[in-house]
Formats: C-alpha cells, structure tokens, sequence
C-alpha cells in the first residue's frame, strides 16, 4: 500500500465524477447565496450602513458561495474516485482542498462490496467498499494518519474500512464498476453484494 496524490485516469477502469451531476445538486445551493448577498447588497445601498446587519449576511452569503464552490470543486475537479488495473487499485480516500489516494496491490484486498446503507427517514445510498488485509489495514491506518477526515472514520464504522465509494455523482454506476474490477481482480478476492 502506497499513498498517491493523484488517481491515474489511463488505466484499465476508471470511476470518474460526473460533473453534470455536481453541478446540478450544487447549483441551487449556490444560487440562493448569491441572490442573498446580493439582496444584502442592496440593503447595505438602502440603509447607508456599511457594518450593519445586511453587511453581515452578505458576508456571511459570499462566504457561502465560495464553501459551496470549493465542494464542488473537491467533487469534480480532483481526479477519479477509483481505478484500477490488473496489478493495482487506486482509491481516493478523500482530499477537499487537494486529493488524497492510496494504491493497493490486488494481494492487499481481501473483498470487494457492493453495499446499501440505510439512513434515517428511509433514506439510502449504495457503496462499493474495499476490505483489505490485517498488514494492509495497519498501513492503512499509518498512511492516513494525518488525513484528519471525519467521512473516513464514519465510513469505517459503517463499513469496517474507510475504502468506500458512493454512487453519488458517479458517470460509471456501481454495477459495471463491480464488473470491471471482477474482471481484473485475482481468484482470491471475494465479491459480495448486501
């Protein structure tokens, strides 16, 4: 196990964002910032005072715009969620203001799952996710030490690995994903769906 900055896009498959996907959940989020700064704006213009309220929510409003942006931007714009090859697999780990990937020797991974997780309010979400071994979990563990990510530790207990992909803004879904990784994978590794 290795840690990578970036997930090569030449490779065998690939799990790239779909940006068109991003940008539409993002958008509207985006969109009612900005009018609302803008508002504030006009309200900043109206009252004649520079630090009043409107000039705090106008504030507050740009700085919500740019938080919205930098999540899309994590999104679409930082390579590849996962790929793989007949000797490797790469998988973003995480990274909001640059990436953060780790490469696996096909030995190293033990299963490969497709699972349903089950919110509340009956909400769900599918996830592919990556069992390694003992020694390759360890590693895990010291390579990612300094990768302070709440997501990871979430995905860890939900899934027993922080190695979890979503199907959210995907432009492959996570059934040909499994298919292609079958399709590269050793006899060794073992593929489950739940």
């Amino acid at each position: 196990m290795q840690r990578a900055t970036r997930i090569p896009d030449d490779v065998k498959l690939v799990v790239r964002p779909s940006r068109g996907a991003a940008v539409r959940e993002q958008w509207p989020t985006i969109a009612v910032f900005a009018l609302t700064a803008v508002a504030a704006g006009f309200g900043v213009a109206a009252t004649g005072t520079v630090l009043g309220v409107w000039a705090a929510v106008g504030l507050l409003c740009a700085l919500g715009v740019v938080l919205e942006l930098l999540i899309l931007r994590s999104e679409i714009a930082l390579g590849p969620a996962l790929a793989a090859d007949v000797d490797h697999v790469w998988v973003r780990v995480g990274g909001f203001l640059r990436p953060a990937s780790v490469r696996l020797e096909w030995a190293e991974i033990t299963t490969v799952a497709l699972r349903t997780w089950h919110g509340r309010r009956s909400a769900t979400a599918r996830y592919l996710t990556i069992l390694v071994t003992e020694p390759a979990k360890a590693t895990l563990d010291g390579e990612l030490a300094g990768v302070p990510d709440r997501r990871m530790r979430r995905l860890a207990g939900a899934f027993g690995s922080p190695l979890a992909i979503s199907a959210k803004h995907k432009s492959e879904t996570l059934d040909e994903t499994v298919r292609g990784l079958r399709a590269l994978a050793p006899d060794a590794v073992r593929f489950t769906v739940t």
